[in-house]
């Protein structure tokens, strides 16, 4: 068992390495969508962790969420809220580390549906933006700049 323990660590060491070196948290070259691709790509191998209740590869892909939310191409906005949408996120992504190594299944379970939420409350704040940015009429620039 303390083998198992030890070469699961040492794998998930390795597993993390590389994929962290796939999307480099300072790489201003990735994008948006390379980081939110990346990111549902390992919430999808977390959850396929606590099914099969593999710590590992939680704990490996825990690490590469808590990685990739440091990303420069994780940075959508600068507003208050989605700042806290971010904080949250890596809330979430500690505790999943820490019911990895704690072989918490259910902790696991927990953490990953409240980061996953964190996901949506995220994206529904983000399309809200979006949706209410309207350029402001000419007359109004004009009150604007005054």
């Amino acid at each position: 068992m303390k083998t198992k323990t030890i070469l699961g660590a040492v794998l998930g060491a390795v597993l993390f390495t590389s994929l962290a070196a796939t999307v480099a948290p300072n790489d201003p070259k990735i994008t948006t969508r390379e980081v939110m691709k990346a990111k549902l790509e390992s919430s999808q191998k977390v959850l396929e962790g606590i099914a099969t209740e593999n710590f590992v590869t939680i704990s490996a892909n825990a690490q590469k969420l808590a990685a990739l939310s440091q990303a420069a191409g994780w940075q959508a906005r600068q507003t208050p809220e989605y700042k806290q949408y971010t904080a949250e996120f890596r809330r979430h992504a500690e505790a999943l580390q820490k019911a990895a190594r704690d072989e918490n299944v259910d902790a696991a379970s927990v953490a990953w549906f409240q980061l996953t939420i964190s996901c949506v409350n995220c994206h529904r704040h983000l399309r809200g933006v979006r949706t209410v940015s309207v350029p402001l009429a000419p007359a109004a620039q004009a009150v604007a700049a005054w």
